[in-house]
């Protein structure tokens, strides 16, 4: 998953074509971002209905429900808010609320996530995932923070069902940088996701 992060409306337009042309398939557009209810318009608009666009940083019922408004495809919390995993799990749509502590976990996963978000994995590694999984087992689980396209592979092979990806994959392209350099880390990045499913 790409977290965008911008810092205004106009420029994630570009930035997930590169994504999403670079091979990208999924892209949350936070709401700490101006004009994010506008950018999830307007991403959902203009790309083809194989992305899955959804938000993040959702803390409560009523952003869970501007968003889906909005043409969110999923919600992603920072923490463990049931309201906003009923919410989205009421519109059919995909609930991942973040969680840290193994309490925190379960109490996401039996809120009804469909996804338990591991915030921050900066403070924890990789190995922390592979604990989790000992009681776990059963509990999708996807870290973001701490995540680098150096360490994507570690996150996989320590038994994430996936990654959130922001500023390591974005650089400077949401401020108008290369995103020539934006597709190559994308590349990159999905290479490694694939090397470590296939055992690499």
């Amino acid at each position: 998953m790409a977290i965008l992060r911008a810092r205004s409306a106009d420029r994630f337009g570009d930035v997930s074509r590169t994504l999403v042309d670079a091979g990208v398939t999924c892209l949350e557009i936070t709401l700490t971002s101006p004009g994010a209810l506008d950018a999830i318009r307007e991403v959902r608009k203009t790309l083809p209905d194989t992305v899955d666009v959804g938000a993040g940083t959702v803390v409560d019922a009523e952003q869970a429900r501007a968003v889906i408004e909005a043409g969110a495809g999923f919600v992603v919390s920072p923490s463990v808010e049931p309201e906003v995993v009923a919410v989205a799990r009421a519109a059919g749509i995909p609930a991942y609320p973040g969680a840290f502590t193994p309490t925190e976990v379960l109490a996401a996963w039996r809120a009804g996530a469909t996804v338990v978000k591991l915030f921050p994995g900066s403070a924890v590694g990789p190995s922390y995932i592979t604990a989790l999984r000992g009681p776990f087992p059963d509990v999708a689980i996807m870290p973001t923070g701490g995540v680098s396209l150096d360490n994507i592979g570690d996150w996989i092979r320590a038994g994430a069902s996936g990654v959130g990806l922001g500023g390591p994959l974005l650089g400077d392209a949401a401020d108008g940088g290369d995103l020539g350099a934006l597709a190559d880390r994308a590349a990159r990045a999905l290479a490694a996701v694939r090397d470590a499913r296939a055992g690499a």
